[in-house]
């Protein structure tokens, strides 16, 4: 009976262990990257990894990301419009 009581507790511990390490492992695969869109919109968006149209990342925090798209896609001042870029 103490054998059995014991191989349950090793299986529960075992398979606790396993779930934390996965959960963790797919909570660090995606980061934080500042995106900008065809049309020229930048938007923070957390990923697994970077893309054609990441211009900063990858970030720990979305509070970083956030800092960096304030500083890559300033906003135009009110009224005014950015050119739209030419598409080869």
């Amino acid at each position: 009976m103490r054998n059995s009581r014991l191989t349950k507790t090793l299986i529960f511990c075992v398979t606790a262990l396993f779930l934390l390490v996965s959960a963790m492992a797919l909570a660090a695969d995606k980061q934080w990257f500042v995106i900008k869109d065809s049309r020229g919109v930048c938007s923070v968006r957390q990923l697994q990894g970077t893309s054609p149209k990441t211009i900063a990342g990858p970030f720990a925090t979305k509070v970083e990301a956030t800092k960096a798209k304030e500083e890559k896609c300033p906003k135009p001042a009110p009224g005014k419009k950015e050119p739209a870029k030419k598409q080869p």
